[in-house]
């Protein structure tokens, strides 16, 4: 009698083919989330001139709005002014866009590592961007 040395063949059920699915597909939205983060996806502003700031101190630690004009100026932005904010209460940093370019806020809160971007659109801004400072400024590079 003759015996099968060869390895059995097992047909895939579909529970398996399904979580095989599965898994490709979580990875695949694991990996869009991480590049989101990142900036991948976010919108590049929309104009070449440089990005107009406004910086406002609302953590109330002095010698701060100095310090994130002259970080930001560094990486390019043409910052106009920074002065207090309306208080001084402010626990995480909020950048503000005023002219509708949300690119512009994005590459601005990308370059100070906040995620906290929103959007109040001026009818004539004098600035494109308003940068809140908050307690969380620590944080920013140097």
């Amino acid at each position: 009698m003759a015996t099968r040395t060869g390895r059995r063949r097992r047909k895939k059920s579909r529970a398996s083919v399904f979580y095989s699915v599965l898994v490709i597909a979580l990875m695949a939205g694991i990996v869009y989330l991480a590049l989101t983060i990142y900036g991948a996806f976010a919108p590049r502003a929309s104009r070449e001139t440089p990005i107009t700031v406004l910086i406002l101190n609302g953590c109330g630690v002095s010698g701060t709005g100095q310090k994130v004009a002259k970080d930001l100026r560094a990486l390019g932005f043409d910052v106009v002014d920074y002065r207090n904010a309306d208080a001084f209460d402010y626990n995480e940093t909020i950048v503000v866009d005023r002219a509708g370019d949300m690119g512009s806020a994005l590459q601005v809160a990308r370059s100070m590592r906040t995620g906290n971007v929103i959007q109040q659109i001026q009818e004539t801004p004098l600035e494109d961007v308003v940068v809140i400072v908050g307690k969380d400024y620590k944080r920013f590079p140097d």
